[in-house]
């Protein structure tokens, strides 16, 4: 069991917390909003083991591995655009656990929540798939907070006005081969970069642009995933049928921004090294790691290629 307590049905009506947990709630109904002050409060006196504590946000918001691999979270629901049918938002199901809509990219939440992922899993590397994909939410929960809370004309304008307005300047210094991939049979053929990666000032969270206008948008755009998901109308859980996507929505599916549980190798906590490999890198891989189907499909056809020179350094 992921979460070591003796009466998990007890504590269940109040989130699967524990008893050190609920001893410092004070009744606040933000203590349901993950990212709170009220909820970081909570997480923190916990004493749940770091893989329980990992795990537990995920178990609040109904975490469930479905049939095509993919984490889901069933007590969330989803905003459509009505026009476009493209996700936009969530929320929580019945007045039940959700991400915090005031929880910014650089919030000390997510730095805490990624030091739990570090100790928990950083000396035998991430094996745990509902860990691994959990980040997907984190990211469309930060793409949502830039896209609702601040005016540009696109969302590169969005994000730098995030920047401006808080102080915290964005890192552009990663690599951005990841996340300019080509299908396979024009590997080793050079092509000019198009999206770049832009993170935030702690190096977790990170948001793709596209940086020249191509066939999937126009340019100062988020790449993501979560602009081509779709949603199965019958149970509102997000469609994880390969067989459901074409060929060029596996590209912008693959390219898409992932949250980074350390921001890279260089950081070394408790002797442990090589932490971004291990918590980040290698659970992305689509043979040997955790991915849902959808990526794994995906990444059979586009790839990243090693001839590649990054321009918007």
């Amino acid at each position: 069991m992921y979460l070591q307590c003796t009466d998990l049905s007890a504590i269940k009506r109040d989130g699967y917390w524990d008893e050190a947990a609920l001893s410092v709630w004070e009744g606040e109904l933000e203590a349901k909003r993950i990212g709170s002050e009220a909820y970081r409060k909570m997480f923190a006196a916990s004493r749940y083991s770091a893989v329980a504590k990992a795990m537990l946000p995920i178990r609040q918001m109904g975490g469930m591995i479905d049939q095509h691999g993919m984490l889901q979270l069933t007590r969330l629901e989803y905003n459509t655009n009505p026009h476009t049918g493209r996700i936009i938002g969530m929320a929580a199901r019945d007045d039940g656990y959700c991400f915090d809509k005031e929880m910014e990219p650089d919030s000390l939440f997510l730095e805490e929540y990624a030091r739990t992922v570090v100790e928990a899993f950083g000396q035998r590397g991430l094996d745990n798939p509902y860990v691994h994909q959990f980040r997907m939410y984190i990211d469309f929960h930060n793409i949502s907070y830039i896209r609702t809370k601040y005016e540009g004309s696109c969302d590169m304008q969005k994000l730098n006005a995030y920047a401006k307005e808080t102080g915290k300047p964005l890192d552009y210094s990663s690599s951005s081969r990841l996340h300019n991939r080509k299908l396979k049979k024009n590997l080793g053929k050079y092509e000019e970069q198009v999206n770049n990666k832009v993170k935030s000032k702690n190096g977790l969270s990170e948001f793709i642009i596209r940086m020249r206008a191509n066939a999937y948008g126009a340019a100062g755009q988020f790449v993501t995933q979560w602009d081509y998901l779709k949603l199965i109308r019958d149970t509102g859980r997000i469609d994880s049928n390969p067989k459901n996507y074409t060929m060029e929505e596996y590209k912008p599916i693959v390219e898409t921004e992932s949250f980074n549980y350390c921001k890279n190798d260089k950081v070394r906590v408790k002797g442990m090294r090589k932490l971004h490999t291990r918590l980040d890198v290698k659970p992305a891989d689509g043979r040997t790691g955790y991915e849902n189907d959808l990526k794994k499909e995906g990444k059979k056809y586009w790839a990243a290629d090693k001839v590649y020179k990054e321009k918007y350094r």
